[in-house]
């Protein structure tokens, strides 16, 4: 859902420290259902603002949590199962949905931010790949 009068969607800040900064590879473009994310990011960026139980159920216990992702440039909201993958990263399933209808290619960077308003992962294309 797109943001209100009151709360608006919280835009992209390029000076934010907070940013995450994906570089989408071959894998995860195209039949991809995933995307991957590292255990650095997370735990700096968003884990902070997840309730507790939720994170030490994902990182302890291999359990998946639901997480919101809204299009800023479409103001589609999706939602996502994230699960631990190995002991450094962390897939996003359910991709699909956000490729579809985008002309995402090998090598183009989107960047994620936390919406506190509206508690959900923000994301945009940020940098297009001209290979």
């Amino acid at each position: 859902m797109a943001g209100t009068d009151i709360y608006p969607d919280a835009p992209f800040d390029p000076k934010s420290e907070r940013n995450i900064f994906i570089t989408l590879t071959e894998s995860e473009i195209g039949l991809s259902n995933t995307i991957t994310m590292s255990k650095e990011l997370l735990e700096a960026n968003v884990f902070i603002y997840l309730p507790s139980k939720d994170v030490t159920g994902l990182i302890q216990h291999n359990e998946a949590i639901l997480m919101d992702v809204f299009d800023y440039d479409t103001k589609i909201t999706t939602t996502h199962i994230i699960r631990k993958d190995g002991d450094k990263d962390f897939k996003f399933h359910g991709w699909n949905t956000v490729f579809q209808g985008k002309h995402f290619r090998t090598g183009d960077t989107i960047v994620f931010w936390w919406d506190v308003f509206h508690l959900r992962l923000n994301f945009k294309q940020f940098m297009f790949s001209f290979v």
